[in-house]
């Protein structure tokens, strides 16, 4: 019991200081972390400290400044990238450009979508809040299956299957995530009179080479190569370099993301995962959602959930169980205030976090009103 005492504990503050305005949540993130390993772990909290700096640390971390340097340069573009998808349909334009741009898995990417459809979003007369939660929510409705996010390849080694048994199991998470966020967008996009260049659809390129390149080389290898090779094509100057990786290496995200990760291994070191679902135990259906959830929540990272609540979940997540295990997961991450992808997205576009909650909730709710039905059907046949 202490350890989920001090789990809500520290997750009440990181959520509570985050949303009072009063604590930035670079600062409640780090708190939270810091509270729930003392009470959790003890003297042996340095130890889990020290081994939170990891490669997989490394990882993230350079995978997140490249990403965002490479965002900030395509900023540059982001008429003509914007021109491709409107050509389709403004009102298509405005989910497809975050879902089409969430197609690349890659720490704070939201700021690439926010950047490239921002535009658009203008024209529509979208409000902050609204524009964040557009750009936000659509761009990770792919988390369950696409096969490039690091949560799909967990699961795959965990359950010892296949990916595209794993994608066979997960979708209807993905599918129930994308008509949650088309139902709550919807009346809010406008219909507009703006056009497009279907030929502009060139300019996503960097998108689709970084993705072709994470699937034999790592991810933060993939973003350098295809940074190195836009900024040999375009020549940008110096100075906008400059200013790229100024913005990549901003204090306050750097913070969240570190103190997330040493989060999630104080998690594991405490073997949380398998303390929830030992509490759940007799509600499996409920711990194969709630475990995943509030693991999310609490660390804002889209792969922890399935390192940390998939292992002790495994003899239950095979079938469609997986599917409400990822939804799980991807509405606790979504909900986290430490999510580096909802920090990113409310600093660019000026948003107020309660506001943004607002929508988010109503979204929450109707993924989960959308796969429950969805479930029992397929469970049925």
């Amino acid at each position: 019991m202490l350890y989920l005492a001090a789990f809500l504990a520290a997750v009440a503050l990181v959520i509570g200081g985050t949303l009072s305005k009063k604590i930035d949540v670079s600062i409640s993130l780090p708190l939270g972390a810091a509270l729930y390993g003392i009470l959790a772990l003890g003297p042996s909290v340095v130890e889990a400290t020290a081994a939170a700096f990891n490669y997989s640390m490394f990882e993230v971390l350079t995978s997140l400044v490249l990403a965002m340097a490479l965002g900030y340069l395509m900023g540059t573009r982001r008429e003509a990238i914007a021109s491709g998808l409107t050509a389709v349909g403004p009102r298509f334009a405005a989910f497809a450009i975050p879902a089409a741009i969430g197609l690349l898995p890659m720490p704070g990417g939201a700021y690439i979508s926010a950047v490239v459809v921002d535009p658009l979003y203008r024209d529509m007369g979208l409000s902050g809040e609204e524009k964040t939660f557009l750009n936000y929510w659509m761009r990770h409705i792919w988390v369950p299956v696409w096969p490039l996010f690091q949560g799909v390849l967990i699961t795959s080694a965990v359950l010892a299957e296949p990916v595209a048994r794993v994608v066979s199991w997960s979708w209807p998470a993905s599918v129930a995530a994308a008509a949650a966020g088309m139902a709550v967008g919807l009346r809010r996009v406008r219909r507009i009179g703006v056009r497009g260049r279907i030929r502009d659809l060139v300019y996503l390129w960097p998108l689709a080479a970084v993705a072709s390149l994470a699937f034999v080389v790592p991810i933060y290898v993939a973003v350098a190569a295809v940074l190195a090779a836009f900024t040999a094509l375009y020549r940008p100057k110096t100075g906008a370099i400059a200013a790229a990786f100024k913005y990549a290496l901003t204090p306050r995200v750097l913070a969240i993301i570190i103190s997330s990760l040493i989060f999630s291994e104080y998690i594991r070191e405490s073997g949380l995962g398998e303390a929830l679902t030992g509490y759940l135990g007799n509600a499996a259906l409920l711990a194969v959602f709630a475990v995943p959830f509030l693991i999310g929540l609490a660390t804002g990272v889209e792969f922890t959930f399935a390192g940390l609540a998939f292992p002790p979940l495994s003899p239950l997540l095979h079938g469609y169980n997986l599917s409400l295990a990822f939804l799980g997961g991807f509405l606790g991450v979504m909900l986290s205030p430490a999510h580096s992808c909802f920090v990113l997205t409310l600093d660019y576009y000026r948003a107020e976090a309660r506001l943004v909650y607002r929508l988010l909730i109503k979204a929450a709710v109707a993924a989960a009103a959308a796969a429950l039905p969805l479930y029992i059907a397929l469970t049925a046949l």
